[in-house]
């Protein structure tokens, strides 16, 4: 099913979307971005900064449990409208929470996350 691949590929670009923040954060600092040790610098960040970082290791945390309801909802084979209905809901719900959290949004980033995770919850639960 090409459409899994498509859906699970929008989930790893928005790695590359939520990673543009951190290093545009990192580069704006008093040295500039740190390739040789990233991790440390980031360790350093603040503010819109800090946040941004945040919001890129969540989108990392989210690739195994969209990856795995997808799988699930595909090898179940879960009515197409459905299975487009809360994959896409998944992925729109990703790049609200991102925007959200960007902005400093508090609340509307959880009701963006908790959206995102009902709907992996029911990719799953609607293929039983």
């Amino acid at each position: 099913m090409n459409i899994v691949a498509i859906y699970m590929l929008f989930n790893l670009l928005l790695l590359v979307f939520s990673k543009a923040p951190v290093a545009i954060a990192m580069a704006k600092q008093g040295s500039g971005y740190d390739n040789a040790s990233p991790r440390e610098q980031q360790g350093e960040l603040a503010g819109w900064g800090k946040r941004a970082l945040a919001a890129h290791q969540n989108a990392i945390e989210t690739i195994p449990v969209f990856g795995l309801a997808l799988l699930t909802a595909a090898h179940l084979d879960l009515e197409t409208a459905q299975f487009h209905l809360y994959a896409g809901g998944f992925v729109a719900s990703r790049l609200v929470y991102q925007i959200c959290y960007l902005a400093n949004w508090a609340t509307l980033r959880s009701v963006a996350w908790i959206a995102g995770y009902a709907c992996c919850i029911a990719l799953v639960v609607l293929s039983l």
